[in-house]
């Protein structure tokens, strides 16, 4: 009876384990919630929610997806006042495709992640991450009414449902907000500069801040500086204040920067000023305030200029770029002032755009308002001379020039530098004033100036109140210094024979380098490294001191130096 009851069981036991494989596949198959995130991107007219990201935990077959498969719902409310609903509607999905990257734009056959990619490009339909001046907090939800999923490796999933869990934004995501004295602002930090940068300060439109986030998110005109592609050319950090328009705002801008100069992160000589309607206007405000501290100013369509001669004239040698559209609203305005103040003005220029037009993707020369001039100025438009307003910007500096620094020494001496060098300082207005400024130069390795060195080496110093550096030459002098190591022999305190032996190859040297007829350097550079030779072979036996030897050493590489060059 015992026995057929382990029989039984083992049987049991047995048909269990043959169906396990089969009961497993069955618990993959069974619902299961998959994260997904939201990719943002900041394009040129606004920042929108571009895709999202489904991590389906584990390599799916995409070739069986559709985007037949996916209904999207996506609800924004604003993020200061969660209860006002901007948009409660669908998202259009373009394409839905697999990806081995946790991004977009790597689509693959097969692919850990899931991709539900919308239009680039619309209005009104639930893609825009802000309106109206405010920014949204946007819940999406997914539906899926496609069959099972397949993974690569045999199993299949029938997702239950999906939660969001986060949002990323290449670019926005590197900005942080802030405030000073009652001023909102964000800001973006270069985090791999080692030394002062340059700062764009970007003013935003009228409208555009109605909270905090929005400044920067509607137009790409404070985040388009913080784009990689432009960070590589030109590492810089970016402020934009939120409505700033008044004198007492542009204090509070000021200091803001200031503590930014003090903190070691902004050249005080390369500050650029820029934005575009009312923020073209808080350009001129911040120039009527602190009239000498930028190195350049962007105003685009300004809703305003400088109000009189005097402004004007504060401002007389700063590099002024204004932009307008012919059909702008403003335009007679800015036409006007360029007319009347423009003849004060020594370094500005007035750009006239056609039409405000982007031929990139997604806009695909889509033709926006004419008062949108920021919208080519900031991204594509290039003018015949000066290219793009950021090479244009970019390009200028308070400090024009630098003299060079030029020094001669011998070799074996340190050379003696200069405590001030000349620097050309542009004052906005009176223009460019030559000033004497300290340096405090860099330590000089020995080698530079010695026997081995490379003859001619350059040396940088840091001046005083700017981040541009002084460079000096220093070209090295190696003498024939045959007649002081006879000299230096001829002092010796050995005996006649050794002190004979040395002063021998120094009066070969002398007579072959003397010899006008015939080249003989080649002896005479064989004789001086006998005579090195014999120096050191005497040092040993203790006939010289290793000071007295290093000397006369020095002295015969010097000659040789002087020879072969």
């Amino acid at each position: 009876m015992f026995k057929k009851i382990i029989l039984v069981n083992f049987l049991v036991c047995f048909t269990l384990l043959l169906n396990l494989p089969s009961v497993l596949a069955a618990d993959e198959t069974m619902g299961k919630t998959l994260p997904f995130i939201l990719k943002n991107e900041n394009f040129a007219f606004h920042e929108r929610t571009d895709a999202l990201i489904i991590d389906a935990g584990k390599e799916v077959n995409g070739s069986e997806l559709s985007i037949s498969d996916f209904d999207v719902h996506v609800t924004a409310t604003r993020k200061v006042d969660p209860n006002y609903v901007a948009y409660d509607g669908p998202r259009e999905v373009i394409d839905v495709y697999t990806s081995h990257v946790n991004d977009t734009g790597n689509p693959s056959d097969t692919g850990r992640y899931i991709i539900i990619d919308f239009p680039d490009n619309g209005y009104g339909d639930g893609g825009a991450t802000n309106d109206g001046g405010f920014t949204f907090d946007s819940a999406y939800t997914i539906t899926y009414k496609g069959a099972e999923i397949d993974f690569v490796d045999g199993s299949s999933i029938l997702p239950e449902g999906f939660t969001q869990t986060g949002v990323v934004s290449p670019v926005l995501d590197k900005f942080k907000y802030s405030n000073h004295n009652g001023l909102d602002y964000s800001y973006f930090y270069n985090e791999d500069a080692e030394e002062p940068l340059p700062l764009v300060v970007f003013f935003h439109g009228g409208g555009q801040g109605n909270d905090i986030y929005t400044p920067i998110r509607f137009s790409n005109g404070g985040t388009v500086w913080a784009n990689p592609e432009n960070q590589a050319k030109y590492p810089s950090h970016v402020l934009a204040p939120r409505n700033a328009t008044t004198p007492a705002a542009m204090h509070n801008v000021k200091a803001v920067i200031d503590k930014m100069i003090a903190d070691g992160k902004v050249d005080p000589n390369r500050v650029y000023i820029t934005g575009f309607s009312m923020g073209g206007g808080s350009t001129w405000t911040f120039l009527q305030t602190f009239p000498d501290f930028a190195a350049a100013a962007a105003p685009l369509c300004p809703a305003g200029g400088p109000g009189s001669v005097d402004n004007a004239s504060a401002v007389a040698y700063l590099p002024i770029w204004t932009f307008v559209d012919e059909g702008d609203f403003l335009f007679n305005s800015v036409v006007n002032n360029d007319r009347i103040y423009g003849p004060y003005l020594n370094d500005s220029m007035l750009t006239i755009l056609p039409e405000n037009r982007l031929d990139s993707p997604p806009y695909n020369g889509h033709v926006f308002d004419g008062h949108a001039v920021w919208l080519p100025v900031y991204n594509e438009y290039v003018h015949p001379e000066r290219g793009m307003l950021i090479d244009w910007l970019f390009s200028k500096s308070k400090i024009r020039g630098i003299s060079d620094v030029e020094v001669n020494t011998v070799s074996g001496v340190a050379p003696t530098l200069p405590e001030t060098v000349v620097v050309d300082v542009n004052y906005n207005s009176t223009g460019v004033v030559s000033q004497e400024r300290a340096v405090v130069w860099n330590a000089i390795d020995p080698q530079s100036y010695g026997n081995d060195g490379p003859g001619v080496f350059k040396i940088e110093g840091t001046i005083e109140g700017s981040v541009e550096k002084a460079v000096a030459t220093v070209t090295v002098e190696y003498r024939n210094r045959i007649a002081d190591l006879k000299e230096t022999v001829a002092g010796l305190d050995i005996v006649h024979g050794n002190k004979n032996a040395l002063m021998v190859k120094l009066n070969k040297a002398e007579e072959f380098l003397s010899d006008t007829k015939h080249d003989k350097s080649a002896q005479a550079v064989k004789m001086l490294n006998n005579f090195i030779g014999q120096v050191n072979n005497f040092v040993k036996p203790g006939k010289l001191t290793e000071e007295q030897a290093t000397d006369m050493i020095e002295a015969g590489k010097e000659t040789i130096r002087n020879i072969t060059n």
